[in-house]
């Protein structure tokens, strides 16, 4: 199986995600503190940086950096913003596979996947709903191999 990036999606659905969590601390920022003319503008910069910072930095690193593919009976994510990792788990050692579909994922045809296997799980965020259903698909075929 070749390398498997995150579509495109999956980096529109998050920085809406960012933009509806700035709106919302906009809004309790500007109830709570409207009368601390100081402490308004401070929380306000700083929500607005961090916007930037997810918006801009964090999350279309994240989409470039993250890959997965299958190599020798082995699944093989590598993942990491600011530094680099890499999962590898045994398809014989995957117990079931969990396919999460919020509603904010179906209009962007996506869907995140859960991998339990002996002693560990793995989240793969954001995939196409028809990748995440080809490897569920692929881990069941390895299960009724074994």
């Amino acid at each position: 199986m070749e390398k498997k990036l995150l579509p495109r999606r999956a980096l529109r659905l998050w920085q809406l995600r960012a933009a509806a969590a700035t709106f919302l601390t906009g809004i309790l920022i500007a109830v709570l503190l409207s009368d601390c003319v100081f402490w308004y503008w401070l929380a306000m910069g700083l929500a607005g940086a961090g916007f930037l910072f997810f918006f801009c930095v964090y999350y279309p690193l994240k989409r470039i950096k993250f890959s997965y593919f299958l190599y020798c009976e082995q699944l093989v994510v590598d993942c990491g913003v600011f530094y680099s990792r890499r999962r590898v788990i045994p398809l014989g050692n995957v117990q079931y596979l969990t396919i999460l579909r919020t509603p904010d994922m179906l209009p962007f045809g996506l869907a995140s996947v859960i991998v339990h296997s002996v002693g560990s799980s793995l989240y793969l965020p954001c995939l196409l709903k028809e990748e995440a259903e080809q490897l569920q698909q692929l881990c069941a075929r390895q299960q009724n191999c074994d």
